[in-house]
């Protein structure tokens, strides 16, 4: 059988080089990104009057970015 000359992987008819690891990585933490500025956003346009503490500032960052990644990996892989 033939071998992709990319991946090394067997050449099949619905053969599709995985994509590589730098990609992989960039989308992971541009959904992070993404999740930790709307948790941020969120708690902002909830907490008008500021009462809220800053760690619970940083536990939204911190939920919204596992939520944005996990969601991302959901979608991503089938």
């Amino acid at each position: 059988m033939a071998t992709c000359p990319r991946c090394k992987g067997h050449l099949t008819d619905s053969h599709k080089c995985p994509r590589r690891p730098l990609v992989v990585a960039a989308e992971i933490i541009a959904s992070a990104l993404a999740g930790g500025f709307i948790g941020l956003l969120l708690v902002a346009i909830f907490d008008r009057t500021g009462q809220i503490p800053d760690t619970d500032y940083f536990i939204s960052v911190i939920a919204g970015a596992g939520i944005a990644i996990a969601l991302h990996r959901a979608v991503r892989n089938p």
